[in-house]
């Protein structure tokens, strides 16, 4: 009977700490990210920003984006959340920062 309870406990930690870990994979991160911006304005005028960083294509969300929605084409530098969910990148703007252009 003990050496069931025991079993029954590891068993329990090893499950919480595997999930532990899957939770830690999914956390968002505070990062800065240097790229450009791209805005897109859909017939309905729903507007889509992106900003580019290298071959990264990073979403871009939260109420401080509204800022780089007039820097179309623009070289910023971005801190704020970054999440991936389905092998996509999400940046949730904390600030916003224009940068020149890197060649």
């Amino acid at each position: 009977m003990l050496k069931q309870l025991l079993a029954v406990v590891v068993g329990l930690g090893l499950v919480a700490v595997l999930a532990g870990g899957a939770l830690a994979a999914d956390e968002a991160k505070t990062e800065t990210v240097k790229g450009v911006v791209s805005v897109v304005k859909a017939e309905d005028g729903k507007v889509t920003v992106t900003l580019k960083a290298g071959d990264v294509v990073y979403s871009v969300a939260g109420e401080k984006a509204k800022e780089l929605e007039g820097m179309d084409k623009k070289s910023v530098e971005v801190t704020g959340t970054v999440a991936e969910k389905d092998g996509k990148k999400t940046v949730t703007v904390a600030s916003v920062k224009a940068v020149e252009a890197t060649k």
